[in-house]
């Protein structure tokens, strides 16, 4: 075998470097346990590295060995942290890659976890699209590493504007009626702050990404900031009880995608404090509108200490 040509090795026809190349689409189940907490993942991976011009191709095996050789080892003893496994693959990378000096990974896969439903406390599992990518840089003898950790969340949204179309309306047809039943401006008014008021209602997807850097962050409580960011959770079975609670508890908190986009990026400051001042947060909201043919999007990319500076500037004005 060692007679064989290493075509890969060859000097190129047209002399240019190539940004990545790699593999897609490999899928394989690793085990994430920290303490007593555990949870299977099936990802999708993704490897690439990038490619000098003074060489034609890529070994390629050696990119699924890398993944093959991280992948078993953590079936014996399991990472902490997915983020933990991305690195893993990534320096294994550029060590199986001599010739490379920048190897980028994606990891995307559900991860399921036992949630409990709000009023029947029966235990559920319920997924949250998981989404991981991880680059390194090799620069002479030292490997920088980058790790952005993601998730895709679906909620409930009430729309706060035809809510108060909808509260207008409403106060104008009990007025007509407001001596018939010796209701006064004030009561009337307590009324409809009391009762929840009819509004369009839809899915919205929230994404939020996260620059890892020394510390790990929970998957779980990562997903949780996104859904606790919306009118409503939604759930796959819904009980009537638990249905009525989840009408009426989204429209009484009525949102524009605007205002969820902005609640994501708030409890993300304020529950994920691991989080460094320099580390980047990217937060995007699809409000998959009910009474539109469109959908609505708010975005946001920005440095943590350049949130926390800008949310505190709006608190002191």
């Amino acid at each position: 075998m060692s007679g064989l040509p290493d075509v890969q090795n060859e000097m190129p026809r047209i002399p240019l470097s190539l940004d990545e190349v790699g593999i897609t689409g490999l899928i394989k189940r690793v085990r994430i346990a920290k303490g007593k907490s555990e949870v299977f993942l099936t990802p999708k991976i993704s490897a690439f590295i990038n490619l000098p011009r003074k060489q034609r191709g890529v070994h390629l095996s050696r990119s699924s060995e890398a993944i093959e050789s991280i992948v078993d080892d953590v079936t014996y003893s399991p990472v902490e942290s997915v983020e933990e496994l991305c690195r893993k693959i990534l320096m294994r990378l550029l060590e199986k890659h001599e010739y490379a000096d920048r190897a980028r990974v994606l990891l995307e896969g559900p991860a399921v976890f036992d949630v409990r439903a709000s009023e029947s406390e029966v235990k559920r599992q319920k997924a949250y699209m998981l989404h991981v990518e991880g680059v390194a840089t090799r620069k002479k003898e030292k490997i920088g590493v980058r790790v952005f950790l993601g998730v895709d969340v679906e909620g409930m949204t009430a729309c706060p504007c035809a809510q108060e179309l909808i509260r207008d309306y409403a106060e104008s047809v009990i007025r007509r009626r407001a001596e018939e039943f010796s209701l006064s401006t004030e009561t009337i008014r307590k009324i409809l702050d009391l009762v929840p008021l009819a509004s369009h209602s839809q899915r919205c997807k929230g994404t939020l990404i996260v620059e890892v850097k020394d510390s790990s962050i929970d998957i779980y409580e990562l997903a949780k900031v996104v859904e606790d960011s919306m009118s409503g959770v939604i759930q796959d079975v819904l009980k009537r009880p638990d249905e009525a609670s989840l009408v009426r508890l989204a429209h009484l908190n009525p949102l524009f995608v605007e205002d969820v986009a902005r609640l994501i990026i708030m409890n993300a400051l304020t529950r994920l404090r691991q989080l460094s001042d320099d580390a980047i947060i990217e937060v995007r909201v699809e409000s998959i509108e009910s009474v539109h043919p469109h959908n609505v999007v708010a975005y946001r990319r920005a440095r943590v200490g350049e949130l926390k500076k800008e949310f505190q500037a709006g608190c002191d004005a």
